[in-house]
């Protein structure tokens, strides 16, 4: 009875991590009232570095303070140690920049969220808090 009780939560747990989307990344920046700063960058990499395909970026809530201007560009990535890319880290590659500029004499927070999507199916979302100064 126990193995069966076990397995029966495993399965659920499966299933209810697969239904649910993944949780969204998310990070704060400083900007200074009326500057444009750079907040975002998104780029999808094979292994070797090369361009795994252009990805979906979309502005999906906010910012309610300010302009986002999403330009495609050469970034450098910032994967961790551990991803099989991190050596991608070293040299400059296509992606996405995401700049932020908030009204004019506006001071206070705002925030944007990032949907991404990729040419597989896959999909995140970046929420960025700006602290306007």
């Amino acid at each position: 009875m126990k193995r069966r009780t076990t397995g029966a939560i495993t399965a659920l747990a499966v299933l209810g991590c697969a239904a649910w989307p993944a949780a969204a990344e998310s990070y704060g920046k400083v900007a200074l009232s009326g500057q444009e700063i750079y907040i975002f960058r998104d780029a999808s990499l094979n292994a070797d570095c090369s361009s795994a395909g252009a990805n979906d970026v979309r502005i999906v809530a906010g910012p309610s303070h300010g302009k986002i201007r999403l330009v495609h560009a050469k970034l450098y990535t910032g994967f961790s140690k551990s991803n099989e890319r991190w050596k991608c880290n070293a040299h400059k590659v296509d992606g996405i920049k995401g700049f932020y500029r908030s009204n004019p004499g506006y001071k206070g927070r705002d925030q944007v969220t990032f949907s991404v999507h990729t040419y597989m199916g896959n999909a995140h979302q970046t929420v960025v808090s700006i602290n306007v100064e």
